[in-house]
């Protein structure tokens, strides 16, 4: 297998069947977990397997974590704790790195952590959930919180998903349909739209002003 290549840089290593990124959250949390067995049931993999991504750990990896970077990025991943149904992760701003794994992603359980390892922390990288930046805010004081750039992304592309159905609703039967069965010529990448898909999209954005104002306002942030 090839090494595989996404947004620039490096999804998955050459011969390896697990991501990077996977292989990053159980080096973290086989450090954690009192067994190879529940690390393994955790991510779904034999304990073998387990096994031999402890045996490659450095040694740096296997000290327990004293202070934070400055920056910082933390978000939630699904897991399978007594603790809770989600885990939070806790990375390097900067190097993406995972720096640690919470059991859960309770307000208290991220303030209580921020404020014992976070003296050095300015900036937070988070998901827009209110839950987390008050942990951070309360724990932190002021620090320069970040709404990292997938969920900011996501939720533009919601608010123009949300102009669209509400537009087509007055549309005739075939419009509103078609329209429906077309909706990803709105989000796909305008450079690369086929005459087909260019077509039917200038045709639904002429029927409504106020849906090819926010699809300009969405072209106009991809550019940016």
């Amino acid at each position: 297998m090839r090494e595989t290549i996404c947004g620039g840089e490096s999804f998955c290593h050459r011969y390896q069947r697990l991501s990077i990124e996977w292989n990053r959250l159980v080096s973290v949390r086989i450090v954690q977990a009192k067994t190879f067995k529940e690390t393994a049931k955790q991510f779904g993999v034999s304990v073998s397997t387990v096994i031999r991504r402890f045996d490659g750990l450095p040694v740096k990896e296997m000290t327990e974590v004293q202070d934070l970077a400055k920056v910082i990025a933390i978000d939630e991943y699904k897991g399978a704790t007594k603790a809770g149904k989600y885990l939070l992760i806790i990375a390097d701003g900067e190097t993406k790195e995972p720096i640690d794994i919470l059991p859960n992603r309770k307000k208290k359980t991220i303030k209580d952590y921020l404020q014992q390892h976070g003296t050095n922390v300015d900036v937070v990288i988070m998901d827009i959930i209110p839950s987390f930046k008050a942990a951070a805010q309360k724990a932190l004081g002021k620090p320069v919180i970040v709404a990292d750039r997938f969920h900011f992304c996501r939720y533009i592309y919601w608010a123009l998903d949300g102009v669209r159905r509400r537009i087509q609703f007055e549309w005739n039967d075939y419009d509103r349909k078609k329209c429906k069965r077309m909706r990803y010529v709105f989000y796909k990448d305008s450079a690369k739209l086929t005459e087909k898909e260019r077509w039917y999209l200038d045709r639904y954005l002429g029927m409504g002003e106020e849906l090819r104002r926010d699809y300009e306002l969405k072209e106009s942030y991809c550019l940016w």
